[in-house]
């Protein structure tokens, strides 16, 4: 028997799916390394983080899951900072600790979603 994805677990899949694409985009910036300040990667590191953690923040309405809080924090203070003051290592340990803590536990709800289906 085949379960029909609900209205919600739609728009979820969809904004945990593009969660991992901004998180994908700032790990390839930081392929060359850490930017420093007043580099264009840094502000593009900033303006992919951002949307990482408002696809999270949208996956999850009402009760946000404990495991996003970090990056939605930063996404709150990202959209209220001005560009000048944005900290590189605090972007790239988010990074970081977005790709070993939570990018594992998106993929495992992706793959729960997309199992609702099959």
């Amino acid at each position: 028997m085949t379960n029909a994805r609900t209205d919600r677990e739609h728009r979820e899949l969809l904004r945990l799916t593009d969660a991992v694409a901004a998180l994908d985009r700032a790990r390839s910036i930081l392929q060359r390394g850490t930017p420093k300040s007043g580099d264009e990667r840094l502000l593009a590191l900033a303006y992919c983080m951002l949307p990482f953690g408002e696809m999270l923040k949208q996956a999850s309405p009402g009760t946000v899951v404990q495991a996003y809080s970090g990056p939605i924090a930063l996404r709150d203070k990202l959209a209220h900072v001005p560009h000048r003051k944005l900290n590189a290592e605090v972007l790239v340990a988010s990074v970081e600790r977005a790709t070993t803590e939570i990018l594992p536990l998106i993929q495992a709800r992706v793959q729960d979603l997309s199992d609702a289906t099959s």
